[in-house]
């Protein structure tokens, strides 16, 4: 009976111990989605970057008016929908 009772209070004062640890600190947000929100954000970069390289291929005469509007209209939208992405994974982690 008294090691019932001893092993009962060990696992207690584990659990008290490593619940900090498990829990994270405040304000932390879960790691996976901050892996989440890290890709987001790389990819809208990425996103903008194309942007700019269709616009930088345009003045230089290498896209035609209509290739361009379609491609930066396409880009511009993923850029949007990216950025809608990551304004809710950060809104997430507000909470």
């Amino acid at each position: 009976m008294a090691y019932l009772i001893i092993a009962l209070i060990s696992v207690l004062l584990v659990a008290l111990i490593a619940w900090p640890l498990l829990r994270g600190a405040p304000g932390e947000q879960p790691v996976a989605q901050g892996d989440d929100l890290r890709a987001v954000e790389e990819e809208l970069q990425r996103s903008l970057d194309a942007i700019r390289e269709i616009e930088m291929d345009h003045r230089a005469g290498n896209l035609s008016d209509e290739d361009f509007a379609a491609l930066d209209r396409e880009e511009r939208a993923r850029a949007v929908e990216l950025m809608r992405r990551r304004d809710t994974l950060t809104a997430g982690s507000a909470a």
